[in-house]
Parts: C-alpha cells; structure tokens; sequence
C-alpha cells in the first residue's frame, strides 16, 4: 500500500523542491500536505491524518521535536521522519521515544532522500506486519493462546459455578504467564468491536491478535473473541492512572483499524480492579462502557466516564437484571419494552413477585447513579406501581405500567447524562477561562482534574462546543489578548506572557493568524482611530 506524506519545512523554496524533486510515487509515498510551521502542520494533522510526517528538526516556534512529541499525543500512528544538521545522540535519543521511524543529517540531496525513501517504507511495512494479523507458525505459542483463553472465558462470563479462589486464580495466571512473579497486578477490561465501511458487523477472529500487537507496544495484555466482540484483559504497570496509561494505544487502535482495515472500531473499558474474580463485573461494565459510543461523543469510552463513583457492582446478579440495566442506559426504547414483556411471558407465577421486586430495585439503583434525588422521586411518585404493588389481580396491569416506568426511567437517564455532558464542557471551559495564562494547561490536565478520560473529554468538547480543546484555549488567549493591546499599556511581550506565550514570536504569529494582522498594527490602528 501507498502511504500518505504531510511536509513540514519553514523555508518556502527548499519545502518545494522536497515535494517536487523527490520521487515520492516510486518509493510507495503520497504527499498530501505541506505546512511552513508545527503549528499548521498540528492544524493539518487532524484533517489529513497522514501515515508520515517529514519535518526538520530546526523551526520557528515549534521545533521538529516538539513537534513529534505533538503529533504522538493526537495521531500516535502517524509517523515521523526527523530532518537535522545535528548529530547529537541525545536528540537521537528523545527521536526514539515519539513514533520517528528515521533521522536524518543534512545536508541530504533529494536523490539521497528519494533512496532513504525505500527503506523508511520497508520499515513502515514490517511494522505494518507485526499489526496486522497472521497465523503464528509456532504450535506451542498457539496451544499456550488457547490456554489462556480457556483460562479466561469462564471469568468473563461468570460461568464458574462456585467464586474461585483468588489464590488459585493468581496461581495459574503466573503459570500460564498473564501475571509475573513480583507483580502486584491490576486489571482492566476492553471490549472492542469492528464495523465495515457500509455499517455491518466486521469483528472476526484476525481482531484479537491485531489489539494485541498494538497494546503491546505499550502495555501487556491477552485478547480473544467471544459474542462478536474482542475482549481484553489489560495489565496495568501504574495504578490509578488508567485513561492516562491507555490514552496512546486507543487511540492507535482506532486510527490504525481506520487507515489499515478500513474499519470503524469502538472501544468500552472497565474500571481498575486487583482481583481475577472480578473479571466477570468489570466485563459488564467494559461492554456497557462501549454501549455508551452510540452518543457519538468519540469511539473511546471509559465506564468512569459515564458512570459516577459508587456506580452498583454487578457480582451475583441475575443475567435479567445485567441485561435490564443496560437497556435502560444504553438500549432503545423498543428493545426495553420488549424485554420486560418476554420476561413475563417467560416467567412463572411463583416467581412473578422476585422479578417485580428486581425490576423495580434495579430501575431505582440505575436511575440514582444518572439522575438528582428530585427527579427520582417525581419519577416514583408518578408511577402507580408503587403504592399498589400489593393489590395487582392483574399480570397486564402490572407489566404495562412496569414497562411504562422503565421507559420513564430511561428517558430520565438520558437527559441527565446528556445534562451531565453539557456540565462537564462548561467546567472544562471555566478552566481555561481562570487558568489561559499557564502556558502548560493541556488537555490532559484537565481531564485529570475533571476525573474523566481525554479521549472522552476531547470527543465531548467537539460534540458539544464544535471546537477541539486547543481552539477554546486558542480563542480564550486571543480575545484576551486584544483587549489587553487596547485597553492597556503592556508592551506584547508582557500581554503574549499573561496570555500563555514565553515566545513573543510564537504568540504574534498565533494572533495574527486569528486576527488577520500583527499585535502592534492593531494597536496602532486602533489608537490612530
């Protein structure tokens, strides 16, 4: 395959003879951008998602390497090749550890580019082919998979008939390799699943090993298929820091599936746990947590980010109470009226009055973790099941109104989570409102104050505001700027640093690339005015 190429190169002249004079087609690459600076060049990168990213090292503003260290935060499968007149092993060094596939000294002709060409592209193909998946030759790496997988299911799917013991489990984990001696293992659960362009499930036995070979590059874990879906057992070597840990590797999954097999994938992921008997709760919640996508606030979703702390454990319930709250958060309407028909339709009239008690105690539970303490009791006191629970001669009566508070309670989650999003935009947006001036804020810092994941965070400032995060800091520091230039006797350097700026060059171009013109003209002309 072809890989796409977006140049980065501050002078005007030499940037065109790169594009121009370097035979690009021959060695399998497409140039479909070009940037004078990291700043365009990050604006470009969204838009473009190029497969490679030529730059030099030496730029205004923002240097190659800052760059590269950019461009792994947003687009971690784009690549990089590095352009320096430095031969310094300290920045080969810092080269290795943001996704740059080469490093090269100038001067460099273009026919020495147009050769080195060849091998970045061997390059970028063989770790094409560690992701993509192939059959593993080796018959003892396959049985040892397939223990693991033996291994695993039944504690994803709470299948075991007794709760092992947790000694035993962490035993044979050791043995089969999932966890080593000396670790102090954390867990988490991803659920992943692949759509074709056209919609249609696309999940498939070649899934497992492809988010194995990408979570490997940064994390250990073991991935097999089960109900159309991969799921994951991550290890986590920093506790407490799971969206952080896991931020890299989501995102390559999903640009990676998007450019490589032209498939759309969603991601759920469950809360940290320590214990392997866990696995079968932390399941659940990984599989409810991708549910949550269909919002389309991005394809990655942490439980943690739609559901608050002290969200129900789901050990020990029944499977009708598993599925009842996930239709209730995440299901249709019809689906969840249809659900609670056939589960009386299927159920005994011993066993009439344990159900309605289970879905009236799981309605209640679901509906408290989404929705404020007054709205769940208009929401009961609306609903006649309650004080005539007692006194139903009625199998039909009873079924159409539990149906009906099921749909009212569901109705009543979604508008407070869509409620929630729109709380969560406005305290992301008060942050930059207080906090532009700390050159540092990012938006992982905010997202850590916020308890929510980035992805989730960046996906949900888009959706909301129409605007990525940098664009709402951007904007912040600009308008502030101005009125500063206006109202103020502060030279530019003094407004660029109360504004986020150590580099006075940085921040005058940012303005008036907002703007249309430099501080100072606008200054002036305002004041001439």
């Amino acid at each position: 395959m072809n890989y796409t190429v977006l140049v980065v190169e501050d002078e005007y002249d030499q940037r065109r003879a790169v594009i121009e004079r370097v035979d690009w087609a021959a060695a399998g690459f497409e140039v479909i951008g070009e940037a004078e600076n990291g700043v365009e060049a990050l604006e470009l990168l969204e838009t473009l998602e190029p497969d490679l990213i030529l730059t030099d090292i030496k730029m205004p503003m923002i240097s190659g390497l800052d760059l590269a260290e950019k461009v792994r935060e947003i687009r971690p499968a784009t690549q990089m090749v590095i352009l320096s007149g430095y031969d310094s092993f300290e920045y080969a060094r810092k080269a290795i550890n943001y996704n740059i596939i080469s490093y090269l000294l100038k001067p460099i002709s273009s026919s020495e580019l147009s050769e080195e060409l060849f091998n970045i592209k061997k390059r970028m193909d063989e770790q094409l082919g560690k992701i993509m998946p192939k059959q593993d030759p080796d018959l003892e790496r396959r049985l040892k998979s397939m223990q693991i997988n033996s291994f695993l299911l039944p504690l994803m799917l709470g299948s075991n008939e007794e709760k092992p013991e947790e000694a035993e489990l962490n035993a044979t984990a050791r043995e089969l390799g999932i966890i080593e001696n000396g670790d102090l293992p954390h867990f988490c659960i991803i659920v992943s699943k692949f759509k074709s362009n056209d919609g249609n499930p696309a999940t498939g036995k070649e899934h497992p090993d492809f988010i194995d070979a990408i979570l490997g590059k940064y994390i250990r874990s073991f991935s097999f298929l089960v109900y159309g879906r991969v799921v994951s057992l991550a290890i986590i070597s920093q506790p407490g820091e799971l969206s952080n840990t896991l931020d890299l590797p989501l995102k390559e999954i999903v640009q990676t599936a998007k450019r490589m097999l032209t498939q759309s994938c969603t991601l759920g992921i469950s809360r940290e746990f320590t214990e392997l008997s866990s696995c079968s709760a932390t399941y659940f919640q990984a599989v409810a947590a991708r549910r949550y996508t269909r919002d389309g606030a991005g394809e990655i979703r942490f439980i943690n980010d739609q559901e608050r702390d002290g969200e129900i454990e789901i050990d020990h319930v029944e499977k009708t109470v598993l599925k009842l709250e996930q239709l209730l958060k995440v299901g249709y309407n019809e689906e969840l009226s249809e659900f609670v028909d056939g589960l009386f339709k299927n159920s005994t009239p011993e066993n009439a009055d344990l159900l309605l008690m289970q879905i009236l105690a799981t309605v209640y539970r679901v509906t408290s973790n989404a929705a404020d303490k007054s709205d769940i009791v208009n929401l009961l006191s609306s609903n006649p099941i309650f004080s005539r629970m007692t006194t139903y001669n009625s199998e039909t009566g009873v079924k159409n109104e539990l149906i009906s508070l099921c749909l009212n309670a569901k109705a009543l989650i979604s508008s407070s989570q869509k409620r929630d999003s729109e709380i969560l935009c406005d305290r992301a947006v008060n942050i930059i409102n207080e906090r532009y001036s700390d050159e540092g804020l990012s938006l992982t810092e905010v997202s850590n104050e916020l308890a929510v994941s980035p992805n989730y965070l960046s996906a949900l400032i888009k959706k909301t505001k129409k605007k990525n995060f940098v664009s709402l800091l951007t904007e912040k520091r600009m308008k502030t700027a101005y009125d500063l230039l206006l109202c103020s006797n502060l030279k530019v350097l003094e407004i660029s640093k109360k504004c986020g700026y150590s580099d006075q060059h940085y921040f005058s171009y940012c303005f008036k690339k907002f703007y249309g013109d430099s501080p100072g003209k606008i200054r002036s002309a305002q004041r001439g005015e």
